[in-house]
């Protein structure tokens, strides 16, 4: 009598392997919608619109005595009605003091514009906003200037 050796069949379990596909599944998708959150949709602007409803430019803005102007260069440098920040970046709590000497010196001064280079970082203008909000502006306007 011939001994029956025993057949063994190699079973994998796709438990854990279709556990993995759905986690990787769901991290894409998620980071993938980060990309959509992050953006905000911007309307051109168009001065026959602005003339009708009597919106200002840039240099009517600039002009007005009730408006603080604060601009990022390329360099991230920081400038406050043409006096630079002393600091580059790093220069949020004297802006802020500034901001506020500014705001006390002129009751009437209560908006800001930023004029930021399409260069600057992200994080230096929301500094800048940041600040504004600190020391009291309540209009705040942010423009895009590639000339600085």
């Amino acid at each position: 009598m011939a001994v029956k050796k025993p057949i063994f069949e190699d079973l994998v379990d796709m438990t854990a392997m279709v556990d993995i596909v759905f986690f990787l599944l769901i991290f894409f998708m998620v980071t993938s919608m980060q990309g959509t959150f992050s953006s905000i949709k911007m309307p051109a602007p168009d001065s026959e619109s602005m003339a009708k409803t009597g919106k200002k430019s840039i240099n009517d803005i600039e002009r007005d005595q009730d408006t603080v102007i604060v601009r990022i260069d390329h360099d991230n440098a920081v400038w406050l009605n043409d006096t630079e920040i002393p600091g580059g970046s790093g220069c949020e709590n004297e802006l802020r003091l500034r901001l506020r000497e500014s705001r006390k010196n002129s009751a009437n001064r209560n908006k800001l514009l930023v004029l930021g280079n399409s260069e600057c970082l992200h994080g230096v203008v929301v500094m800048v906003l940041d600040a504004g909000t600190d020391a009291g502006f309540d209009e705040m306007q942010l423009a895009v200037d590639d000339e600085s």
